[in-house]
């Protein structure tokens, strides 16, 4: 089985405190392309709270799905910051602890981003509209992370055309969608991952 990232402090390990969840809209919508591109709410706060205070962070969620920069690094050990691909916009970083060849580095698919393949067909009548989707062909199922708010591991660059290389892969597991590192990924060195031929075609 992958081994998930776990902060050794338990006061950061999911299932150890209390969050707030934040909403993006459902792929399955007609208008999400639409709701899924408003801007960025700059009101819209941390969703952890301290399990010892009971007091929920008062930092930015900003470019996060759930949590603040800092807290998403000590929960997730990830971040999001300027890719060192040129003009490769953000991507997606290692946090303090480094993952080894193997580990999970996120989840890509949750019931809120799930879609089916004939939905996006019906909805999608141009190219970008498929830019952050992800399908198991085989079962007829895609996850649309076009949403900010729908999952972080939509930050990974692939390193197609670059002087990097990819260090992790998406891997089908049941009806669920993760990333994986393929070697052994440093603290703070970008994760880079293949988006797959078809996508360059």
């Amino acid at each position: 089985m992958p081994k998930k990232f776990k902060n050794p402090d338990p006061k950061f390990t999911r299932g150890n405190f209390k969050s707030v969840k934040h909403k993006s809209p459902s792929p399955k919508r007609k208008n999400y392309e639409k709701r899924s591109k408003i801007k960025i709410n700059k009101t819209s706060k941390c969703g952890y709270i301290n399990p010892d205070t009971n007091i929920r962070c008062k930092l930015k969620l900003e470019l996060y799905p759930e949590y603040c920069h800092l807290h998403t690094m000590l929960i997730d050990n990830v971040y999001i910051a300027k890719s060192n691909i040129r003009n490769g916009g953000n991507g997606l970083f290692v946090g303090p602890y480094g993952f080894k060849k193997g580990d999970i580095i996120g989840k890509y698919s949750y019931p809120y981003n799930e879609v089916s393949l004939e939905t996006l067909e019906k909805r999608c009548k141009k190219l970008k509209c498929w830019d952050y989707v992800f399908c198991d062909l085989d079962k007829n199922k895609c996850w649309d992370g076009l949403d900010l708010r729908s999952t972080i591991i939509r930050n990974i660059n692939d390193a197609h055309n670059s002087k990097f290389r990819n260090n992790s892969y998406f891997e089908i597991r049941g009806n669920e969608v993760y990333a994986r590192a393929s070697r052994n990924i440093k603290p703070f060195n970008e994760i880079f991952i293949s988006y797959g031929s078809k996508y360059w075609d």
